[in-house]
């Protein structure tokens, strides 16, 4: 199958992307497809390149905004073009996270209790009615850019520096427990993997700074819990609509409470990346993976 694979993209994740791209890159070819990298900075290149040559499928190599929030995904839909992942409308209730936080509510999914704002970039953030400790992060934007912990009035000076530049504001309870990610891709969870990140939360210099957090997969967990959350995860994809594959993270409390945080539709995709890891613990090598990836979203296409 002739492939046209877009890195790069417009938003604050154009170099992780970049990452993710070159890897799928290599593991697309070693499962027998031809395949076209392109780093990108402008979503709307998309449709230039697909009519430059005969292409049979799109994969987005993508991550952030306009490349994992519906916009890109209008824009293939829009002229029929086959391409890897979510749809335009479960992609932009993923990316939002408020919107996700409603749809699960809505199912009965546990997540923490949250205040969404508008802001003005650069003043002062709003008042919430959370207690604290409570995390602040962008609505709508991936990779744990923004985030903050609030832990005392002090924090809200450095969170004002992080997270102020942002103009919606997720304000969220912060759950004390264990950082896990669930991926999964079509009806199947793969095995959990735990996350020890370098910092009190798994921001984003813990998540790219090589070294600095710790991942155990499949994570030790009893096998009640593990199959509790895996369920939930894909309760989770299931409410938010989001099709092929995706990655559900959790907080889970001292009392084995699974809170749901997000759903990404477009997660990290090199080798080391956890959705890779989750794969392989499950006998699933990084080339079969993505090449299952390329089959169902034809299936859902």
């Amino acid at each position: 199958m002739r492939i046209l694979l877009l890195g790069g993209g417009s938003s604050g994740e154009h170099n992780v992307s970049r990452k993710s791209a070159a890897a799928m890159e290599k593991g697309l070819s070693q499962a027998g497809h031809q395949v076209d990298l392109v780093i990108i900075k402008n979503e709307k290149e998309a449709l230039q390149l697909w009519d430059s040559r005969d292409y049979d499928f799109m994969m987005l190599g993508l991550h952030g905004k306009n490349s994992e929030d519906g916009y890109l995904q209008n824009l293939l839909e829009s002229r029929g073009i086959p391409f890897s992942g979510a749809s335009s409308v479960s992609s932009k209730n993923a990316f939002f996270k408020s919107k996700t936080k409603q749809m699960m509510r809505k199912s009965g999914i546990l997540t923490a209790d949250w205040e969404l704002f508008k802001h003005v970039p650069g003043e002062d953030l709003p008042i919430t009615k959370l207690s604290i400790p409570y995390v602040i992060k962008p609505d709508n934007d991936g990779s744990t850019l923004g985030l903050s912990i609030i832990k005392n009035e002090e924090s809200l000076t450095n969170a004002k520096a992080i997270s102020g530049e942002y103009e919606y504001l997720l304000y969220e309870k912060f759950i004390f427990g264990r950082e896990l990610t669930v991926s999964v891709i079509g009806q199947h969870a793969l095995p959990i993997v735990e996350i020890f990140p370098g910092h009190e939360l798994y921001d984003y210099e813990s998540k790219y700074t090589s070294g600095m957090s710790q991942y155990v997969c499949p994570a030790d967990l009893s096998d009640d819990i593990t199959e509790d959350i895996q369920k939930i995860a894909l309760k989770v994809m299931k409410a938010v609509g989001v099709e092929v594959y995706g990655r559900v993270d959790f907080r889970l409390d001292e009392e084995n409470n699974a809170y749901c945080l997000e759903v990404n539709t477009l997660p990290g995709m090199t080798e080391t990346s956890l959705f890779p890891k989750a794969a392989k613990a499950h006998g699933m090598s990084f080339s079969d993976l993505l090449d299952e990836i390329v089959t169902l979203s034809l299936e859902k296409s």
